[in-house]
């Protein structure tokens, strides 16, 4: 009896286990996945060590993917067990601009990417000074001379750096004068300068809509979503303007900066091409043509492009900097 109750508890068990493994979730069985391989340099082609890198699953997910990890002592960096699909990959290290930039994984084996070249200064590059607060005429009414004098006075706290005093001055004016394009253009940058990014991008927004057909707004729009980590978004948000503003050259430049900072190489390489074409006496766009060159690997291109940068005057110092010794490095190949 003993025997037979063995056997029949065993043959339980057994006939249970196939029904579990039969049964088993999709999810519980070992996934297929890919993987990344590649390397962060400087501007003179050596290896950058110690680079954050966020790495940020793009594609469809019912939870956020998110991955994090450094470059080793040559710059380098593998990571496996990535799903497959667009990602995102965000390089930061102090004392180099903010890199970022897409790019899809396959399954099995590994996805290269092109070196990554971080060009040495504060987070991402300055696409544009920042918003500073600007004059306006109040429109007339019974309240214009009041509402003018307290405009003037937040104009004034807000160019002292008083920004508490300007915020609830420019707040007032507005509920007197809600299209007031001015005030809104202030509002956001009072709100930006306190680190308020959303409330910062609402008041740009604004101007946009009262005033389409200037260039401050949308590259002050454009460059509180860069503070607030949304290169993609900027960068997206200039190029959906870029055609209203064909001839203006401190755009084009602003949005290839801005395309450069959200690694849309091809499309930053367009805008600094408009931006040279329509100011050649600006040096800044070839010197962001040379090290997209340099990035692409045309190096004749890019030699070209730096020693007509070098041979300029108005460069900006440190990039001046980096291109001579960028220049003495390609010659040496």
């Amino acid at each position: 009896m003993t025997r037979r109750l063995v056997r029949y508890l065993t043959a339980v068990s057994v006939g249970g286990a196939a029904a579990m493994l039969l049964t088993m979730p999709a999810a519980a069985q070992t996934k297929v996945t890919g993987g990344v391989r590649g390397k962060v340099v400087d501007e003179q082609g050596a290896g950058v060590p110690d680079v954050k890198i966020d790495m940020d699953f793009l594609g469809e997910s019912r939870v956020k993917i998110a991955k994090t990890q450094q470059t080793d002592k040559k710059g380098g960096f593998v990571r496996m067990g990535m799903a497959e699909g667009k990602w995102k990959f965000t390089f930061t290290k102090e004392g180099f601009k903010t890199y970022v930039m897409e790019t899809d994984i396959s399954l099995g084996g590994f996805s290269e990417v092109p070196d990554v070249i971080l060009h040495r200064g504060n987070t991402s590059a300055s696409a544009a000074p920042e918003g500073q607060p600007v004059a306006a005429v109040l429109p007339p009414t019974p309240e214009s001379n009041k509402a003018g004098e307290t405009y003037t006075k937040a104009v004034e706290a807000a160019q002292a750096g008083r920004y508490d005093e300007a915020e609830p001055m420019l707040k007032e004016i507005l509920v007197q004068f809600p299209d007031l394009a001015p005030a809104h253009y202030n509002l956001g940058y009072v709100y930006q300068k306190k680190k308020d990014w959303k409330a910062a991008e609402a008041e740009y927004q604004r101007v946009t809509e009262l005033e389409p057909t200037k260039s401050d707004a949308f590259l002050a729009l454009a460059a509180v979503r860069e503070l607030d980590g949304r290169m993609q978004e900027a960068a997206e948000g200039v190029l959906a303007a870029a055609p209203a503003f064909t001839q203006d050259a401190k755009f084009q430049f602003a949005a290839g900066v801005m395309c450069l900072n959200a690694g849309k190489s091809a499309e930053a390489e367009a805008q600094f091409k408009k931006a040279a074409e329509l100011d050649p006496a600006n040096p800044e766009p070839y010197f962001h043509l040379a090290t997209i060159a340099v990035g692409a690997n045309r190096v004749p291109e890019a030699v070209g492009l730096l020693e007509k940068y070098v041979s300029m005057s108005g460069q900006v110092p440190a990039n001046l900097e980096t291109a001579k010794g960028l220049l003495g490095a390609l010659k040496k190949k």
